[in-house]
């Protein structure tokens, strides 16, 4: 998560933003369950390594799903965010796993959430364009198993 942080740090300053910010997990976050005042953004197409914590296969998924929950109070900004788990498809009872992002891939999250921040919270016109694609890792090979 400090990588997560320090990556965010910087984005917000690059920005020009000089308010506070914090990046924080919370594992019980929900899409379209909001506290009043906060947005939401759902990062859905990224790349995330995965492995199972049974048997040790590994996979690697380009429908991995990263939440992002945000409210900027009395000049200070919140970021809630939560990396949706995933299940290994060769366990009979399997555990879900974590994702891992490669460095590129948090860089491209972390960009698109600032400027989600910047158009929900500062009112800054974002054209969707300027949205970065967030699989770029590698092709994924073989069928997205939903069942999972």
């Amino acid at each position: 998560m400090k990588t997560w942080q320090d990556i965010f740090a910087k984005k917000i300053a690059d920005m020009g933003l000089t308010e506070p910010w914090t990046l924080q997990e919370d594992d019980t976050l929900q899409v379209h369950v909001l506290k009043p005042g906060w947005k939401e953004f759902v990062q859905c197409r990224a790349l995330g390594r995965f492995q199972c914590s049974q048997c040790f296969y590994e996979w690697s998924s380009a429908k991995a799903h990263v939440l992002f929950h945000m409210r900027r109070h009395r000049g200070w900004g919140t970021v809630c965010m939560r990396a949706f788990r995933q299940a290994c498809r060769r366990c009979p009872n399997p555990q879900l796993e974590e994702p891992e992002f490669s460095l590129e891939t948090t860089e491209r999250l972390l960009h698109n959430l600032v400027l989600k921040i910047l158009e929900y919270c500062y009112g800054v016109h974002i054209q969707p364009s300027n949205l970065l694609e967030v699989v770029v890792d590698a092709l994924v090979a073989g069928p997205h198993d939903s069942a999972r």
